[in-house]
């Protein structure tokens, strides 16, 4: 009897969508990535220094996967997979960043940003256990006075838990906010 109520509603039982939904995958992702990392910005001029506390997001608008089988395309465009993204990859990065509160040594304002590329090497289990990057790039900062200093950032970071989880690092170059270091978050 379960047979043929099975067989008579084939036209319904399906493992896997006929077609994939792009509206659903598209804006599902978009939700997921807007969540910010956790991040702490130097404040400091030549007499004090504190932490502030901040968000940073990442937006990646191209990678290059360098160990992928033949089978599977190696470029992505913003959709970034994290299997190919963690088992070893080459990226450009955006990464928009805002202080919750003032600088108040530093002078600069709440929002700044960094672009730059990275690569994403694998450690432990193709990278799902263990990967590392290591990148370099350009940041943007404006103080109270209306004019960007800019310059040379580094980036070293170390990714966990399916890349889901991480410990990130960065250097600015002669920036008034030389030092960056948050946890890095991903849902994917």
């Amino acid at each position: 009897m379960a047979l043929l109520i099975l067989w008579s509603r084939q036209d319904v039982i399906y493992s896997q969508p006929r077609r994939p939904n792009p509206f659903l995958k598209w804006t599902t992702w978009t939700i997921l990535q807007a969540v910010p990392s956790i991040t702490y910005f130097e404040d400091r001029n030549p007499d004090s220094s504190r932490l502030k506390f901040g968000l940073q997001w990442q937006v990646i608008p191209f990678s290059y996967s360098f160990n992928m089988n033949k089978y599977v395309s190696k470029f992505n465009f913003f959709y970034i997979n994290p299997v190919k993204r963690f088992s070893g990859s080459v990226e450009l990065f955006f990464q928009p960043e805002y202080i919750t509160g003032n600088f108040e040594y530093a002078g600069l304002k709440k929002f700044m940003f960094k672009s730059g590329g990275r690569i994403v090497i694998p450690v432990v289990q193709m990278g799902e256990y263990l990967s590392f990057s290591l990148g370099s790039g350009y940041y943007y900062q404006k103080t109270n006075e209306n004019t960007v200093k800019g310059g040379i950032t580094y980036e070293a970071a170390v990714y966990s838990f399916f890349g889901m989880l991480g410990l990130k690092f960065n250097y600015n170059q002669n920036a008034p906010s030389r030092y960056t270091a948050g946890l890095y978050f991903k849902y994917y």
